[in-house]
């Protein structure tokens, strides 16, 4: 009845793709080598063809437009779904045109088209991975990829069985490389499941990363008779509120609706542990808080809730060569 909601830990990865990352970065970052700079072209091209008896052809090439690097792989699957044939080739031309001749089986399969440019995007990067960061531009052009013949064997393949497309990713980016990565994690709360006084089969739960918490309840009345509410909350000075549908677990109908609110109250003091090994050290800090939790259905029911829940916050710091 009850998701669990908890945080990750991502790094940003530049390449052919670049991903996000939802880690703070600590204010001061380590000192460490030069920046890292990425000023180059990508394309990519991607051909689907039948060659007959259900057998389809699939290519994939790519590669730095200036053809420093790149290649082409394909394979031919059969109408069962089974791969019967695949090869790779670093032949290819990449321009105005598209060529490559791949053997797949014994077999060479050669394509030909026209390559024509359109619009091209551009898009900011601005992104953090624990205390490095990069930023840039980023450029995608969609490519018109038009086959003009294509040979497998002997055989003339069919242009209209299938067809071709394709793009130019640009990346003009920079990055920070310190000493030592270190990413924070923080305030990920996880909390008990507990009764709410007053509600009839009410129970309640709080997660999230502070200062969003996500709250649920829960009225489980028996068999298919389920009621949830859930929503989260971004809290002010340790408390806050929201309203929300109150819906059947199971069809997802809704009943009415409820308020609930939210009040966080530190208790206790902060525990602390640290693990390290092999040049990664791991430091958590442990932050106790007492929840109470009141619930208001519109249709007039009501009830409290007192809870004990642990915030969480994660430091890990990777030493060069780890």
């Amino acid at each position: 009845m009850f998701q669990s909601k908890t945080s990750t830990l991502r790094r940003l990865a530049i390449g052919m793709t670049l991903g996000g990352a939802s880690i703070a970065a600590l204010a001061v970052p380590a000192h460490g080598d030069s920046l890292t700079r990425i000023d180059e072209e990508y394309w990519g091209v991607d051909c689907v063809y039948s060659l007959g008896a259900g057998d389809t052809v699939f290519l994939f090439g790519s590669g730095t437009t200036d053809g420093a690097e790149g290649g082409v792989g394909a394979f031919i699957e059969n109408a069962d779904g089974q791969i019967i044939a695949e090869g790779w080739t670093p032949d290819f031309t990449f321009g105005d045109v598209f060529t490559t001749s791949i053997d797949l089986g014994g077999t060479t399969f050669s394509l030909a088209a026209d390559v024509q440019a359109g619009a091209t995007e551009s898009m900011p990067v601005r992104e953090r991975s624990g205390n490095s960061w990069t930023k840039g531009t980023t450029t995608e052009t969609l490519l018109d990829v038009t086959a003009t013949a294509a040979t497998y064997g002997a055989t003339q393949v069919d242009l209209t069985s299938g067809g071709c497309g394709g793009s130019i990713n640009g990346f003009d980016v920079v990055t920070t490389n310190p000493a030592a990565q270190i990413y924070t994690d923080s305030g990920d709360l996880e909390s008990e499941i507990c009764t709410v006084d007053g509600l009839a089969d009410g129970q309640v739960r709080v997660s999230g990363i502070l200062p969003q918490a996500y709250v649920e309840v829960v009225l489980d009345h028996g068999g298919e008779n389920v009621e949830k509410a859930q929503g989260e909350i971004t809290l002010q000075q340790g408390s806050g509120s929201l309203t929300t549908d109150v819906v059947d677990y199971f069809t997802g109908e809704v009943r009415t609706t409820a308020t609930i609110g939210l009040e966080l109250e530190r208790v206790g003091t902060k525990t602390r542990d640290t693990w390290s090994e092999e040049g990664i050290v791991e430091r958590r800090t442990f932050t106790t808080y007492h929840e109470t939790i009141t619930v208001e259905f519109a249709d007039g029911r009501s009830g409290t809730a007192t809870c004990s829940g642990i915030a969480t916050t994660t430091q890990v710091r990777i030493e060069p060569g780890h």
